[in-house]
């Protein structure tokens, strides 16, 4: 890294903020530069710039997006990986992982069947891993208790999905993807997400027709709004609570970017989803409803991540892919996570089999 990586290096140990500080931007190419900091979920202040760069740099890059969404890329991995001779079980939750004497030895499923195996990549985030899947819970070493109350977990999402009668130019939208709202102080946006209680002043919105023009019925338009937020100021909400603050919270975000549009569509929407982070932990079952793994910040910084990875690996034959790893949360960065899980197992086998020898 020293060698072929200098500036790397050289930034490692810096925040966002400080780093683009010392290229004496105008304030306004600044404002235009900083919207991404809400994919990785902090403020610029204490974003580590390595994080920050990485994000900017797929962007710069360019993108591509999938005609039939993210979930089409999932399904050609899926048949990929069959023709590669894997097997797949759907509708088949591993309730446990079988641990003895700190290695894994299987799994079991919700409907009770064991299945034995040296290897396991755990999707779930070790949260829920360490607390509730290993099997006896004696297996769970103390450093794996220390690590997972040590990781604080990033934002999620707060959106709003809707399906509006009229093109988008007719509905005030002109952009594919659009970052609004009343500042671009990232702290101050960081202390507005993290309450429910006042509007949301930082809003992400796509419009899909952009990109997949017939993803909707002609005529109609293909809009979300999200704001990226903590979990934390979900977690009291009551449920005799939760549907009205469902509609507030659609209502507001709307509200916000109807000011950027100048059309007020709401009279003709034609469906609506609105969803958060209890949404996403009935549905998807992520842990408290973080779908964007845990903080990368400066007293969490992605190089320390990546220097503990040999220390914070507790069992053995057990990887984790997922937005929880070392990579972070996002499409690119999942494939990563997962390369890495892959590349631990393929390891432990090498290791194995040589030992054998």
């Amino acid at each position: 890294m020293l060698r072929e990586h200098p500036d790397f290096v050289r930034v490692a140990g810096y925040s966002a903020t400080e780093v683009i500080k010392t290229f004496d931007l105008p304030q306004k190419a600044v404002d235009i530069l900083t919207p991404y900091w809400i994919y990785v979920g902090e403020p610029m202040d204490n974003l580590p710039f390595t994080i920050y760069a990485y994000c900017m740099a797929d962007y710069f890059a360019g993108s591509f997006v999938p005609r039939h969404r993210s979930h089409e890329m999932s399904m050609k991995m899926q048949r990929r990986v069959e023709e590669n001779g894997a097997q797949f079980e759907f509708r088949q939750e591993v309730d446990k992982i079988l641990v003895k004497n700190g290695r894994v030895r299987g799994v079991r499923t919700r409907r009770g069947d064991e299945i034995a195996c040296d290897y396991v990549i755990c999707g779930a985030y070790p949260n829920r891993a360490y607390t509730q899947m290993i099997e006896p819970k004696s297996e769970v070493p103390e450093g794996a208790v220390k690590f997972v109350n040590g990781n604080r977990l990033n934002v999620c999402p707060v959106s709003v999905m809707l399906v509006i009668e009229g093109t988008p130019e007719e509905n005030g939208i002109t952009n594919y993807n659009t970052f609004s709202g009343e500042t671009m102080d990232t702290n101050e946006i960081w202390r507005n997400s993290r309450n429910i209680t006042e509007p949301y002043n930082f809003i992400t919105t796509v419009c899909l027709n952009y990109a997949v023009p017939d993803c909707v019925p002609e005529g109609y338009t293909h809009l979300s709004i999200t704001n990226l937020v903590p979990v934390d100021p979900f977690l009291n909400v009551k449920e005799e609570e939760y549907y009205d603050l469902k509609r507030r919270l659609a209502n507001e975000m709307m509200e916000e970017y109807i000011k950027v549009g100048g059309v007020d569509f709401r009279s003709r929407i034609a469906e609506i989803e609105v969803s958060t982070p209890m949404t996403i932990s009935h549905y998807v079952g992520a842990w408290k409803g973080s779908i964007y793994g845990y903080s990368h910040s400066m007293d969490n910084h992605v190089i320390a991540k990546k220097a503990m990875m040999a220390e914070d690996h507790f069992i053995e034959g057990l990887e984790f892919a997922g937005a929880h790893g070392v990579a972070g949360d996002g499409q690119g960065t999942q494939i990563t996570n997962g390369r890495a899980a892959a590349k631990g197992v393929l390891d432990a086998m090498a290791k194995k089999e040589a030992a054998a020898k």
